[in-house]
């Protein structure tokens, strides 16, 4: 199944019985090109997921299940129905029609390895595009500052509190991923100058002023917690705050996420903190301070300034205030 966090839950429904026991068909020969295509994942979770989506793009033109379904009809132009279908009618962002229209490449796939499809009529089905647009992320708007701060206070001076609030802070003041957080070690860390050689996606390396109070509650951890021993910057604090003596053991990524989840729980409203919101957080003020977009792609680290641009984040008021501002 895709990882791509834009895909929600609603918008992907779970696949109905004839996918889920498609792998108890007995006569592989008469497996429908949807059938073959959903043999080929490796994933049973990618082959319920895309076995739903299939029944979904059949539900267009009136079938039920994706395996009855007459897939050799299915012309250029009836891609095309289906993706205004997705677009308008079911109002799906541009990240899950594309999903679909990978489902969909991938029957045609199946159905030309299995000669049921010409390599013209293959080429002329597989050369339809991926939908571009952009929509709007849903809550995109970043944490407020009192927000954050409510969340670090919940760090007492435990050994875990001492850590969490390191950890927390960096995030959102550097704009570092968890993956990011958790492979630092203390070499890549300069108390005196303040910066942070970090190694991001792609083996990239880039280095990260860190302000004075992430320094403060760094070197807080480093000189009464951890120790300055070599190895990962921050460790597994174990029950009772005991630091784990491997520091050659990286926290995971799904430590540091189980470790906002836990501190957000004194939110209100049931607000939950997760790691790409610090991200989020320190990418959208930088922006509204009035730096360069070029600067911010460069502290988060994308490889494509398109990226950052999603952080840019314009609020009506200041929609308002521009264009006021040019009312003569």
């Amino acid at each position: 199944m895709s990882k791509d966090k834009n895909i929600t839950h609603h918008e992907i429904m779970l696949v109905e019985s004839s996918s889920a026991n498609l792998l108890s068909v007995p006569d592989k020969g008469n497996l429908s090109p949807s059938n073959r295509y959903l043999m080929s994942l490796r994933s049973k979770n990618s082959r319920r997921t895309m076995g739903s989506i299939l029944n979904n793009i059949v539900k267009i033109f009136g079938a039920q299940t994706h395996g009855q379904f007459d897939w050799l009809s299915i012309e250029p132009t009836d891609v095309d129905i289906i993706i205004e279908h997705l677009r308008e009618i079911k109002q799906l962002k541009p990240t899950t029609v594309n999903l679909y229209v990978n489902a969909l490449r991938g029957v045609f796939k199946a159905a030309y390895i299995n000669n049921q499809l010409s390599t013209e009529a293959y080429e002329k089905l597989r050369s339809v595009k991926f939908y571009k647009g952009s929509r709007l992320a849903r809550n995109r708007e970043p944490i407020e500052k009192d927000v954050l701060k409510a969340v670090i206070d919940t760090c007492d001076d435990s050994p875990l509190g001492v850590r969490d609030a390191a950890i927390i802070s960096l995030m959102a003041n550097c704009g570092l991923r968890r993956d990011e957080v958790v492979n630092l070690t203390v070499s890549q860390y300069n108390r005196e100058i303040g910066k942070m050689n970090v190694i991001g996606k792609g083996d990239k390396e880039r280095v990260i002023p860190v302000p004075k109070k992430v320094r403060t509650r760094i070197n807080r951890w480093l000189d009464t917690v951890r120790t300055h021993q070599e190895g990962y910057l921050f460790c597994r604090v174990r029950r009772w705050g005991k630091v784990d003596n491997s520091l050659n053991k990286p926290l995971t990524g799904q430590a540091i996420y189980n470790m906002l989840e836990t501190r957000s729980l004194s939110l209100p409203d049931n607000m939950k903190i997760k790691p790409h919101a610090l991200r989020r957080f320190c990418g959208t003020n930088l922006l509204k301070n009035g730096h360069d977009i070029a600067l911010v792609k460069d502290v988060l680290g994308h490889a494509d300034i398109k990226t950052t641009q999603v952080y840019i984040d314009t609020t009506d008021e200041e929609m308002r205030s521009a264009i006021d501002g040019l009312d003569i």
